[in-house]
């Protein structure tokens, strides 16, 4: 066999080996889990995609190949909307600057993590945020907290909205209620550690105790919840 038939063989073996290869194969690492993932990197599913505690749901999963050529690996997760099943678009990166999440729109229950505070949903839309060195350098777009209706008298029917920017080595989610009288800021980091410090300006006596219930203090002006976690 000559020496250029060999290397054509084994040009060949790669590419197969890569056209072919399992999406299982590039999903996963410290933090992330899935009861399922079915395909390969071009075209697959996963299914019950968790980010720890942070349930993502099924969704689709493609390689996309343009940015290959430029030294990272972008993989787009979609799926559309469905009854009692909002839709997810965003684009996770990976290369030698670091890692990525970009043009993120989801809405994720996180009720289970925020608990005593009644938290819903989390909305992203638009969402950016690039690490490096386990480093915020980049964060942008519109994140919604989404409220449960168990603290009455709180004027919460929109949530609160903010925009995520970088604060020191995390990002910061600073939202902000449409009466701008509760106010929460949420800090992650890329260790996929989290602060919670909701702050909301009311003396109403009546609310005091629904209010501690939930895990709130009394400080000047109002009442305040701190809450760390992981994902």
């Amino acid at each position: 066999m000559s020496r250029r038939l060999v290397v054509a063989s084994a040009v060949l073996l790669m590419l197969s080996v890569i056209l072919f290869m399992p999406l299982r194969t590039i999903v996963g690492g410290e933090g992330v889990s899935a009861r399922k993932v079915d395909g390969i990197i071009w075209d697959g599913s996963i299914r019950d995609l968790r980010l720890g505690k942070l349930p993502i749901g099924d969704v689709n999963a493609r390689l996309l190949v343009g940015p290959l050529f430029l030294g990272r690996a972008d993989i787009l997760l979609s799926r559309g909307n469905a009854p009692y099943r909002p839709g997810f678009t965003g684009t996770v990166s990976r290369g030698f600057g670091g890692m990525s999440v970009n043009n993120l729109n989801a809405t994720l229950p996180v009720a289970a993590l925020f608990a005593p505070f009644p938290a819903e949903n989390i909305q992203f839309e638009g969402f950016s945020a690039k690490f490096a060195a386990g480093r915020c350098m980049q964060a942008g777009g519109q994140v919604r907290l989404i409220m449960s209706d168990s603290l009455p008298g709180l004027n919460l029917q929109n949530g609160m909205l903010g925009q995520p920017r970088c604060d020191g080595a995390g990002i910061l989610l600073p939202l902000v209620s449409q009466s701008a009288m509760e106010r929460a800021d949420i800090r992650l980091s890329a260790d996929g550690s989290y602060t919670v410090t909701v702050t909301l300006e009311t003396e109403a006596v009546e609310q005091g105790t629904m209010l501690t219930l939930a895990g709130f203090r009394l400080v000047a002006g109002g009442y305040r919840l701190l809450q760390k976690g992981r994902f």
